[in-house]
Parts: structure tokens; C-alpha cells; sequence
């Protein structure tokens, strides 16, 4: 491994850097990066700061930063303007009245951008599905 100068980036970094720009310039306009320059550079960033590779990179503080955090775990690609955004079709919630606080604040939305915001005490968790049918027009 290549020895670097006191105080600048470690050879990697560098390394990468200069890939990146190879890539920049062999890119029309602004393109997304590819995941493995992305998973690299998360890496790095694990490993030097997060802030230290995004100035070296010349990549978006919060982009790396949530790859770095979601190191590990599949992570969904950030949602780009003018594309759809995939949603889960169902989502199960484990509302057990063990589980549920004195007071607990369930928010849903619909596709269209409808939002429903129940409180309910503990006893009420088992209601939670049967009221959002009903207000969206779902068979019980």
C-alpha cells in the first residue's frame, strides 16, 4: 500500500477519487452513480468520517451518510425527482394492548396522500384495522 503525505487523504481515498472523476467525465450530464462506487465510498467513509470523504469525493453529505449508516442492510436508492416512488402494498402492525403505551399515536397513508391519525389507549389496538377500513372504504 502506497505511503501518503502527513495531513492529505489515504492512498485509497484517493484512489477513488480519481475513479469517480474518470467516471464523471465519462458521463453525459449528471448521471447517478453506480452502487459499488456508492458502496466503496461508504466504506471509506465508515472508516474516515463521513464528512472527510464527502469533501474528498465531492459526494452529497446526507446520500453518504445514509449509506454509512445503512452499511450492512439493503437500502432502498434515494428517490429521485420525476421517478415513482415503489410503496408497500401492506404493512403488518403487531398491535397487541401489551404492546401499546397508555396513549399511542398510529398515523396511515393511502396512495393518493390521504392521512388518518388515531390516538388510541391500550385497549383499543385491536379497533385500528376495522377503522381504517372503514374510513377508505375496505370490507372489514
Amino acid at each position: 500500500m502506497p505511503r501518503r503525505a502527513q495531513g492529505g487523504p489515504p492512498a485509497e481515498l484517493e484512489a477513488l477519487a480519481s475513479r469517480l472523476e474518470d467516471h464523471r467525465r465519462s458521463q453525459p450530464g449528471r448521471r447517478r452513480l453506480p452502487d459499488r462506487l456508492w458502496a466503496e465510498a461508504a466504506k471509506l467513509a465508515a472508516r474516515y468520517g463521513i464528512n472527510r470523504v464527502h469533501q474528498v469525493l465531492r459526494l452529497d453529505y446526507y446520500d453518504l451518510k445514509g449509506r454509512v449508516e445503512g452499511l450492512g442492510a439493503r437500502r432502498p436508492p434515494a428517490v429521485q425527482p420525476g421517478r415513482p416512488v415503489s410503496r408497500p402494498a401492506f404493512v403488518e402492525l403487531g398491535l397487541s394492548p401489551a404492546r401499546l403505551s397508555p396513549v399511542t399515536l398510529v398515523e396511515v397513508e393511502d396512495r393518493r396522500g390521504r392521512k388518518l391519525s388515531v390516538h388510541l389507549g391500550a385497549e383499543q389496538g385491536g379497533e385500528l384495522i376495522a377503522l381504517v377500513r372503514a374510513v377508505w372504504g375496505g370490507t372489514p
